[in-house]
């Protein structure tokens, strides 16, 4: 029997396809180089066809009396198959110009195809072209001191569902998080926290106090290093405005002609004004961490020295970090669970000196004749840390360099300080070595603005081991632009992923409330709420993968909340639509209405006459895994070219899918189930419909969690 038995359904109905023909076109053309069968670009046409161009044209013959005449051949061999009783794909075969036009059995490929559906289920449109073949996914990776915001989120959701397609053709993709738990933000907070955490309960969420502490923390710091006395200015504000219009005046007074030190203390104590009086929760916090530091004359040096203890693995210090950085992650794992995303491993920056991995790289970075060693007085008589001669590795290398390589003069990439420590540079390439070592591939999600940075990295991974060339790449996002409103890492003022995903739901909350009220339809409280999260949440999610990588977005919660235009409101409102339908059917069915759904093998498919069901099964169906294809597997270019990954394919098919779909059915399509006058709908080919819907289904619920969208039964 015919069937459709492999992942890449379309691929192989094709091929049953070119089977059936060959036998007819060899016996006319015995030694014709036959062309393969491919999809029509317009089905009142034909819905396959065969080119002929080239063959008639080697052998300078009319191409049209060419196809005419094959056709007329081969279409008597076909009806004879047909007369038979034999069961065949091609049912129609027509000569225009230099295609060879073949219509197929309708009936035979609806039963092919919803057969498959029904086999693959949920690992429908999935392929396994990269079977066997391993990679990592790194994204998030923000840094374990702060909440997410609408920056990180869109590398969140860009990393996690190139995951999801990754998986999708057959790799073994796993999704890593880079814990930056080093450096002198890091340490900054730590000092805080350590001296903070025992004395108050975060009264919010405890990422979002951590990334307080940082903002509070940073601008002390600021205001130390212009030689503010932080306590004298707190003492002020705890006084009132002329104490603090005086202290102002007092170090504005102090810098003299010095403009920039002027202007840096106004903005610093504005800063620190607007930190304190946030609101109560940001007031009580920012008041018990200014008790607590104002006595450390150098809270740079101090954050420091403590950043030192946690490098040295002294436990301790080990303590502090470890709890603050999972604490924080905690919150951020919150945030990304709204979302549906998780990562698969946490890999700690810490972790690469405490293993050894940086002082073995260090060995094998110290014998390459592009490293040059650091120095306290190089040619202009000052301190330079240690760095990679790129320029003349990618001259001696014969690299390619200008518009499509690299740059000729290239800038070095220093690793290590002139004190000999190491710069988070040095372990950014010590980590890839890491993430590459038995994986085919390693990809990182980064925004736009690091792409020289991740340029270097992969530059010394190839410096330092030619086999690493094009082992790693980086997926180039843009920014997120807010129709209001701005961001500010010094005030600690961002748009959070968690305001955000609140600010989405009220709207939504508002407009399903509506809608519910309108329809005079009763829903419980609890499937309310669970309704208005995954709309909420998947309106997010849409919003930033429905645009290329390299576009910015220009977020807008009007227009990302409609439930008319492109977005995640209107595919899950269509998608639940079918779902009534079908759940409809099944209602009726209880109440004896309409009998039992038969087995597909009992169905007869010839009754799907409607035109557009068939377009429906062609460009979307059958197509689904072109589509994940198209976004996964792009060519891989040589160095430093990046790959294309078409992360936004999935919501433009979904997009348009729908569309198309919602004409289908419905008042001005197809009645599919009886109507109560008896007149249209049920019979026959409500059954052959009810198993195609249930495909159509399949493949809309396939797409939404490739998305990380969870399919809703009502909405």
């Amino acid at each position: 029997a015919m069937e459709l038995k492999n992942m890449d359904i379309a691929a192989e109905l094709w091929t049953l396809v070119d089977k059936e023909l060959e036998p007819y076109l060899r016996a006319r053309e015995p030694e014709l180089d036959l062309p393969k069968v491919q999809r029509s670009r317009d089905l009142s046409q034909g819905d396959v066809t065969l080119m002929f161009a080239g063959v008639c044209a080697k052998r300078k013959c009319n191409p049209k009396e060419f196809t005419a005449s094959l056709a007329v051949e081969i279409q008597a061999k076909v009806d004879a198959a047909l007369a038979a009783g034999k069961k065949t794909l091609v049912s129609k075969v027509v000569g225009a110009g230099p295609y060879f036009n073949i219509f197929l059995n309708r009936a035979v490929v609806y039963g092919l195809v919803i057969k498959a559906v029904q086999r693959l289920g949920s690992k429908f449109g999935h392929l396994d072209d990269m079977k066997g073949k391993s990679i990592v996914v790194e994204h998030t990776s923000s840094n374990p001191n702060a909440p997410l915001h609408i920056g990180n989120l869109r590398n969140t959701m860009i990393g996690a569902h190139l995951g999801n397609l990754l998986n999708a053709v057959g790799y073994d993709a796993k999704q890593h998080f880079y814990v930056n738990d080093l450096g002198a933000q890091i340490g900054l907070t730590a000092l805080a926290y350590s001296r903070c955490y025992h004395l108050m309960e975060p009264k919010m969420k405890v990422d979002h106090w951590i990334g307080s502490m940082y903002a509070i923390m940073n601008t002390f710091t600021e205001l130390q290093k212009l030689g503010v006395d932080i306590g004298a200015v707190g003492d002020a504000h705890d006084t009132g405005k002329e104490a603090i219009d005086a202290i102002s005046k007092k170090y504005v007074d102090g810098a003299a002609d010095d403009e920039e030190k002027k202007k840096g203390i106004l903005e610093y104590l504005d800063i620190f004004q607007d930190l304190r009086d946030r609101s109560p929760e940001h007031h009580a916090l920012f008041q018990l961490v200014l008790q607590e530091t104002r006595t450390i004359e150098d809270i740079k040096l101090s954050a420091g020295q403590l950043n030192l203890s946690y490098e040295r693995q002294e436990p301790a210090a080990i303590n502090i970090f470890r709890k603050m950085v999972t604490d924080c992650l905690c919150g951020v794992q919150q945030t990304m669970e709204t979302y549906g995303v998780q990562h698969d491993q946490f890999d700690f920056e810490s972790e690469l000196g405490w293993e050894g991995s940086n002082q073995k790289f260090l060995e094998i970075l110290r014998k390459s004749p592009y490293f040059i060693p650091q120095t306290n007085c190089n040619d202009q008589g000052v301190p330079q840390g240690a760095y990679i001669d790129f320029t003349s590795f990618i001259a001696d290398q014969n690299l390619p360099t200008g518009k499509r390589g690299y740059q000729k003069i290239y800038p070095p990439l220093y690793v290590l300080r002139p004190d000999g420590s190491t710069l988070y540079t040095f372990r950014d390439v010590v980590y890839s070595f890491k993430k590459a070592a038995n994986k085919d591939m390693v990809l990182n999600i980064i925004c736009s603005e690091q792409d020289l940075a991740q340029q270097k990295v992969s530059l010394a991974m190839y410096a330092m081991n030619p086999e690493l060339l094009g082992k790693q790449y980086h997926v180039s996002y843009d920014l997120v632009k807010l129709t209001s409103g701005k961001m500010s890492g010094r005030r600690g003022r961002y748009l959070l992923a968690d305001d955000l995903y609140s600010e989405l739901k009220a709207v939504i909350v508002e407009k399903m409330r509506k809608k519910y009220v309108d329809k005079g339809e009763d829903i419980s409280q609890e499937q309310f709420e669970a309704v208005t999260h995954e709309v909420a949440a998947a309106s997010m999610k849409y919003a930033l993968l429905s645009c290329s990588c390299h576009v910015q977005i220009n977020f807008d919660i009007a227009k990302v909340t409609d439930f008319e235009d492109a977005s995640a409101p209107f595919i899950l409102y269509n998608s639940t639509r079918l779902t009534s339908l079908i759940n409809k059917f099944h209602d009726r069915v209880k109440t004896g209405e309409v009998e039992k759904l038969p087995p597909l093998e009992n169905v007869d498919l010839s009754l799907l006459d409607n035109q557009i069901e068939w377009e429906l099964l062609l460009d979307y169906v059958l197509n689904f895994g072109n589509i994940i294809r198209a976004a996964a597997c792009p060519t891989i270019p040589a160095p430093p070219q990046l790959p294309e990954y078409g992360t936004h394919k999935v919501c433009d098919f979904l997009n348009y899918y729908v569309r198309a779909l919602s004409s289908y059915y419905g008042p001005k399509g197809v009645r599919i189930l009886p109507t109560p006058c008896g007149k249209h709908g049920g019979g026959p080919a409500m059954y052959a419909r009810i198993h195609l819907c249930n495909a159509f289904k399949q493949v809309i619920d396939n797409g939404l969690k490739l998305l990380m969208i969870n399919p809703l039964e009502k909405m």
